[in-house]
């Protein structure tokens, strides 16, 4: 039975990958009908590289701060230190950027688990808390920047209106479960399920009291960095945005990021990025070349350092050095 669970979870994130897979070639293939890759090329030729290296900074910053809110995530489960939560947080999104379809979350989970002795639950409830702030935030740069479009789209609309409802009433659920134990359940369970359930909500523990102040804080900076890291790609290649212009952006290329695609979003971001940048007259070629600008520098440092470092592990458990 177990090998029958196993096989079929398999089945599962094979299918999951391929859907994405299938997905990221779709979406490349619509971002690239209005205009052709030759175009691209050339915008990307042209690319100010002074703007592609403050790029990297704020991304790094941006890094740096996520290590810092996973960490304050991950407190009540086990104190760990920036460095060890660093390399794992680095490390997850490495694989994000290589998987299909996030399938990365679930490494990251699984990684922590075994490197630290940790809950694989608990880690994944506090990687939840993280993606649902960080959709909240990203909703809202969405509602925010369309005060400022004249075009309102049936697709802009429709986006904002699910990918609202979706992260509030997910927000909500963990707000609950945060506050009340399985014990208290009057449905009873099996030990096993209810073990599973206690370790999801011991890594939601950062959304009680003044723990979720602190945690909605640092999701706001991170975001803050995120966007002008964005915004300093989008100068590289000639496209300026003022900050409305670039809330807009932020929520409609974030916001493709759940939608299951090919390894480091390809196509999914490219088409978001052309459809952002068209709302304010700039052509589809500028959207795609950002967005490829933007996973090659941002997205592809990050999955370099990451996958070091991965493989340095890796290399030190084999020679027998490895330590939790």
């Amino acid at each position: 039975m177990a090998k029958f669970s196993r096989i079929l979870i398999c089945g599962r994130t094979w299918l999951r990958g391929l859907i994405g897979v299938a997905l990221g070639v779709l979406f490349f293939w619509l971002a690239l009908r209005q205009t052709s890759w030759a175009q691209v090329q050339a915008i990307l030729s042209q690319a100010d590289n002074q703007w592609l290296v403050i790029a990297i900074g704020f991304y790094t910053a941006n890094m740096i701060v996520r290590v810092v809110r996973w960490r304050s995530l991950l407190w009540d489960i086990k104190h760990l230190s920036f460095q060890s939560v660093g390399i794992v947080l680095v490390v997850g999104y490495a694989m994000n950027n290589i998987l299909p379809a996030r399938l990365g979350e679930l490494f990251r989970a699984n990684f922590a688990g075994r490197r630290y002795r940790l809950s694989r639950m608990a880690i994944a409830g506090s990687i939840v808390v993280e993606r649902v702030l960080d959709g909240l935030i990203v909703v809202l740069c969405l509602v925010l920047g369309r005060l400022f479009i004249s075009e309102q789209t049936v697709l802009l609309s429709s986006l904002t209106t699910v990918a609202g409802t979706l992260f509030s009433v997910i927000f909500i659920v963990l707000l609950i479960s945060s506050r009340n134990s399985p014990q208290n359940w009057t449905i009873p369970l099996p030990a096993a399920v209810n073990q599973k359930i206690q370790g999801f909500c011991k890594g939601l523990s950062s959304l009680r009291g003044s723990r979720l102040a602190q945690t909605v804080s640092l999701s706001l900076i991170v975001w803050l960095l995120e966007g002008i890291a964005q915004w300093s790609v989008l100068k590289a290649i000639d496209l300026s945005l003022n900050w409305q212009q670039m809330l807009s952006v932020m929520g409609l290329v974030n916001l493709s990021t759940l939608v299951p695609s090919a390894p480091g979003f390809v196509g999914t971001y490219q088409y978001a990025y052309a459809l952002a940048v068209s709302l304010f007259s700039y052509d589809s070629a500028q959207g795609v070349a950002a967005a490829t600008a933007t996973q090659i520098f941002l997205l592809g440092s990050l999955t370099l350092i990451g996958m070091g470092f991965y493989f340095y592990i890796s290399l030190q458990q084999r020679g027998g050095e490895y330590k939790a």
